[in-house]
């Protein structure tokens, strides 16, 4: 069974075991993909709660939990256990807060980690194993040199994590990367055609042609490659589609050159379609 056929229950089961395990980074992905599902399942808030490290996080899950199921009394009584720690001046748990301390009933607990490694004990970065550091991520707890951490007004964090915070749409996969691709591709080929035996036919107007057919057929690219990636974003994913469309174009306007032509508004109008595509999925 794929992450793609798993409901929400599951993902958040799938969540509960990792928090079990002590695989915070896991945990949260799971409930992250629980809560795509079903922004109001609460067990998977619940979860957010219990995974999360930042007091501010936990007490906004649980907020959301109750406000959906008032009689959670395990999760108010965290509640205000978190509270308690804002108003002493605390921001981040230890080891990643228990949802319910000292209690059997707990709705989600996060077994306790293994105690850091004494200051003196060297650390080195989990991505460049050669570099010792000193600092560590305030998520995940996992060494990180200079390079690899990411600020954030709490402390710094690994590149996993900060990868984990970016917004849903902006986390981009190589599935999503390769449809974008494959449709700007194939878009490509089968516009410029069009394209160019239009603006061949319009002759002496061409260049009007061009502008105004170029930011319309931008336009349809982006929702194109919208529906098909989800609503997806990122740098990335602009310049392969980016590269794609123009690889696209380039059999029609070879073929042009080649038969002693020049297609200058062609190409003009294949630069305005590619300029107006990146405006929208910027």
């Amino acid at each position: 069974m794929t992450e793609s056929t798993m409901t929400a229950a599951e993902l958040a089961a799938a969540g509960r075991a990792a928090l079990i395990a002590g695989d915070t980074v896991t945990a949260r992905l799971r409930f992250r993909e629980a809560l795509e599902l079903d922004p109001n399942y609460v067990e998977a808030l619940l979860g957010m709660a219990a995974a999360v490290r930042p007091y501010r996080d936990k007490r906004e899950y649980l907020l959301r939990a109750l406000a959906i199921d008032p009689t959670l009394a395990e999760a108010r009584a965290t509640l205000e256990q978190v509270e308690a720690r804002l108003a002493a001046g605390e921001l981040l748990a230890p080891t990643g807060v228990q949802v319910r301390e000292q209690s059997e009933t707990a709705v989600v607990t996060e077994p306790s980690e293994p105690p850091a490694p004494p200051e003196t004990e060297a650390l080195f970065c989990y991505r460049h194993p050669q570099r010792e550091t000193g600092l560590r991520c305030i998520s995940c707890s996992r060494p990180i040199c200079p390079e690899c951490a990411r600020a954030t007004p709490v402390g710094q964090i690994c590149p996993d994590c900060a990868r984990e915070r970016m917004p849903v749409n902006y986390q981009v996969g190589p599935t999503q990367i390769l449809i974008a691709g494959i449709v700007a591709l194939v878009y490509g080929v089968i516009v410029t055609f069009v394209a160019g035996v239009v603006i061949g036919w319009a002759g002496f107007f061409g260049f009007i042609v061009a502008f105004l057919l170029g930011p319309m057929t931008g336009n349809a690219l982006a929702r194109l490659i919208d529906w098909s990636t989800g609503r997806k974003r990122g740098r990335l994913l602009m310049i392969v589609v980016s590269i794609a469309y123009a690889c696209g174009s380039l059999p029609y306007i070879g073929l042009i050159i080649l038969l002693g032509g020049f297609p200058l508004v062609l190409l003009f109008y294949s630069i305005i379609v590619v300029t107006t595509a990146l405006a929208w999925l910027r």
